[in-house]
């Protein structure tokens, strides 16, 4: 069992004798992404099952097969009262067989203690069907870090749209300034322009002939004088 999980799933993603909220210690515990461990016990009454093939005679066999079906009842009622805790746990767990023939003398000849199994939500595996079950697992660890990874790309996207809205209301304040630069620079210019404009002006006008001196106003001014007497 310890080798069929190491081979398939990466460090990290199990456990062996996990120890459970309720202090039990089942043989393994896969981490499920939804946070509800999957639990597999190896703890298959072997004794009773050699027994059962070692069997010569009639009585032999039915005392076995007695004896490994109350053992095997009795274990399933210790893996579902143990094992399966309600929102720690999943609803099911599994019972490893570590012989693919001692599965099948099961399979044959206990259909109620597999039934029983299936209603207390214990499931009972043969090594191959447990590597089925693992590559089931597998798939749902890798769709689930497909969502994660979805989920996280979604979100940096999200993140980047709210960027790309922020910096276009800056540019947009940043336009709506230079707008008001370049009105105030034109009026500046206008301003200037009519301040250039008048100074030519007043550089351009012409003066009439120059002023008479105080002399030349002193004479008719003499004369009138000179009348009047």
């Amino acid at each position: 069992m310890e080798a069929i999980i190491a081979d398939a799933l990466p460090q990290g993603a199990y456990e062996f004798q996990f120890t459970l909220s309720n202090k039990s210690r089942p043989d393994c515990c896969i981490h499920m992404p939804d946070n509800r461990h999957l639990i597999i016990d190896a703890k298959f009454p072997l004794e009773a099952t050699t027994a059962l093939e070692n069997a010569k005679t009639d009585d032999e066999r039915l005392q076995a097969t007695r004896q490994l079906r109350q053992n095997l009842g009795k274990h399933i009622d210790d893996i579902s009262g143990k094992y399966l805790i309600k929102g720690e746990t999943q609803d099911v767990a599994f019972m490893f067989i570590p012989s693919e023939s001692m599965f099948a003398e099961l399979y044959d000849g206990f259909d109620d203690v597999l039934q029983k199994g299936y209603r207390s939500g214990v499931i009972i595996v043969s090594p191959s069907l447990l590597m089925l079950a693992i590559q089931v697992v597998q798939q749902i660890q890798k769709d689930a870090r497909m969502r994660e990874a979805a989920d996280k790309i979604l979100k940096e996207v999200g993140l980047m749209i709210e960027d790309v809205q922020r910096l276009k209301d800056r540019v947009e304040n940043l336009d709506k300034h230079f707008g008001t630069v370049n009105k105030d620079i034109e009026q500046i210019v206008i301003s200037a322009d009519k301040i250039l404009t008048r100074g030519e002006k007043i550089k351009d006008v012409e003066f009439g002939e120059e002023p008479a001196s105080a002399d030349v106003i002193a004479v008719p001014l003499t004369r009138r004088l000179g009348a009047a007497e």
